[in-house]
């Protein structure tokens, strides 16, 4: 069963997560004393995943310039009150120390003349700073490896091992020579990230809900999977380039639809084309649904210096668009055909203020965690990796490496390599493009009725029970994307339920129910491991009451995106649903 040998690794502490959170996990739990410290990914650490691919800009509060009280309240309202608002100022708080470490170990910030970092624009209403490409995470990379961080690369973790209730390590194997690892852990930290179910963009289709599947395999609660930080993401729609649309979008550039409108303005009147992902992706499906695809970037207007200036932050993608001939000379000489993308999977697991699950000796940062942490993005991903990589070096000083019951780790085993042992079956891509067919179009995931969920839910039911169990892998790297597809099936069913389950418009907009329901809804939904494949969805009330902001309406109100386009002409709401005009 599999070609390679069976390697067991002990630790104090294990990481498994290639980018941010998990650079970060690593590096506190190495200052908080523990002694072995393994950062294991199945890619290569610091060099996959969204953090490495990042955008080239981060968020950060200045104390002598912000008001972090101001700063968490906008952060509050943005998520519909779903954010856990004392995480969140533990956020700000933590955030300026970390930004000026990651300066000094040689991230790249661009500077003022001053030796300031430099602020400019981006999506969203917060300054941001921009530093070159992946050297960010080069820069993390470096250090982890001054303290003696052990990291272990083409390595994928699919299960937790478990003794007594206690997380006790994990299981997985080399995507290369198909070896079985073993790692026996004092304590686990899962920062695995969330996933895009492989869409456009580069960086994102490594993250395929690994993290999840394994902890609610094992028990932990999985919170708000349909209420993500946004409905989805938008990408160049013919060439392989990105991400960037942050900086595109902060110097300026203006997305207009066939008709040629600058449509933005309709959907978010301050902001326009600067708008949060989760406005830019429902504008876009809006505008599909009205027939005005297809949609383009303008970003023809740029100065030369302005096109300069993106070299800085964005030196992989600027080489790109030069490659292909739509920069010349230090202009871009046309627009650019852009898209809505897969939607943003965030099926976070419950922690508490440690980033603890209730599962004792697993911790789960980044966007591994439940989106009500804040632990998203570049910035919150690092400080939730701070927080959760020092209570489990914390913890580790308790518990000893416990030994793996032989029993588990057969079937465990069994579990892994089972694809690699049929002699026929379906490839990964197979059920791969069922799940991107079910969830990605825009009428399933960005405008929302239960008609469409129940009927993307049915599809997702039917390649779990039919194509998931005939799963086929010919090396250890079909094996990965087997397991990757397969991981997918179970985001797309958790999504779905719990969208089905919340009956209102929040993060997501519903037609059929356009309202937000403050009065019965400031919930944060919960999916629990039924056993037999089965899930249970609940809910459980935001503690609003302890928290210093709190919505400005109790009851219902219409949403605001609902709002603009009822204003627009573009929808009428009659009997409480959405009728397009």
């Amino acid at each position: 069963m599999g070609n390679g040998t069976t390697i067991i690794k002990d630790c104090d502490v294990l990481v498994v997560g290639g980018g941010i959170s998990a650079g970060f996990a690593a590096l506190r739990a190495k200052d908080a004393g523990a002694k072995t410290v393994i950062q294991v990914d199945k890619g290569a650490v610091g060099k996959s995943g969204m953090s490495a691919f990042a955008a080239g800009v981060l968020l950060d509060v200045l104390h002598s310039e912000d008001n972090i009280d101001n700063r968490v309240h906008d952060a509050v309202r943005y998520s519909k009150f779903l954010y856990q608002q004392d995480r969140v100022k533990d956020h700000f708080e933590q955030v300026t120390d970390l930004i000026q470490e990651l300066d000094r170990w040689g991230a790249g910030f661009v500077k003022e003349s001053d030796a300031k970092l430099k602020k400019v624009a981006g999506r969203g209403q917060w300054p941001q700073y921009e530093f070159p490409g992946n050297k960010l995470m080069d820069s993390l990379r470096k250090e982890a490896k001054k303290r003696g961080i052990e990291h272990i690369n083409k390595t994928m973790v699919t299960d937790l091992l478990k003794k007594d209730g206690h997380v006790i390590g994990t299981v997985g194997f080399n995507t290369e020579s198909g070896d079985f690892y073993v790692f026996r852990a004092k304590a686990t930290v899962m920062a695995t990230g969330s996933t895009w179910y492989k869409g456009l963009s580069p960086g994102h289709r490594p993250m395929t809900g690994d993290g999840y599947v394994a902890c609610f395999r094992a028990g932990a609660v999985v919170r708000n999977a349909e209420s993500n930080e946004a409905q989805g993401h938008a990408f160049c729609a013919r060439y392989d380039i990105g991400p960037g649309m942050n900086r595109y979008v902060g110097e300026g550039g203006v997305f207009f639809n066939a008709k040629g409108e600058a449509f933005m303005e309709k959907y978010h009147p301050v902001l326009k084309d600067r708008a949060g992902l989760d406005v830019l992706s429902q504008a876009f499906a809006m505008e599909a649904r009205q027939g005005n695809t297809p949609i383009f970037l303008d970003m023809t207007h740029f100065t030369p210096e302005q096109v300069r200036h993106l070299w800085q932050s964005l030196p992989l993608a600027m080489r790109q668009w030069e490659r292909i001939g739509l920069v010349q000379n230090d202009r871009f000489i046309k627009p650019i055909e852009w898209m809505r993308t897969t939607p943003w999977a965030r099926a976070g697991i419950r922690v508490n203020n440690k980033f603890e699950s209730d599962l004792p000796g697993l911790f789960v940062v980044g966007e591994t965690a439940g989106m009500e942490n804040f632990s998203s993005g570049l910035t919150a991903a690092a400080t939730s990796g701070e927080t959760g990589g020092k209570h489990a070096a914390e913890y580790a000083k308790g518990v000893d490496i416990t030994e793996v019951d032989n029993e588990q780790l057969d079937e465990l085993r069994h579990f892994v390599f089972a694809p690699m042992e049929r002699k026929d079956g379906i490839e990964p891509d197979h059920v791969l493009l069922s799940v991107q067919e079910a969830i990605t179009p825009y009428d399933v995931w960005s405008i929302q009725h239960e008609k469409r969920l129940k009927k993307a839910l049915e599809e997702i039911e039917y390649t779990k029970e039919y194509d998931m169990p005939k799963l086929l892998a010919y090396d250890p790297h079909y094996l990965r994307m087997a397991h990757e597809a397969a991981n997918l099936v179970w985001v797309a069913e958790v999504s779905l339920r719990s969208a089905i389950f919340r009956k209102e418009s929040r993060k997501a907009i519903r037609e059929d129910y356009p309202y937000t329901d403050n009065g019965n809804w400031l919930k944060w939904t919960e999916a629990r491991n039924a056993g037999n494949g089965k899930m249970d969805i609940t809910a459980t009330d935001v503690p609003i009451d302890t928290y210093p902001f709190k919505p400005d309406k109790v009851g219902k109100s219409l949403h605001i995106m609902w709002q603009l386009a009822e204003k627009a002409g573009i929808v009428k709401i009659e009997k409480g649903e959405v009728e397009w005009v």
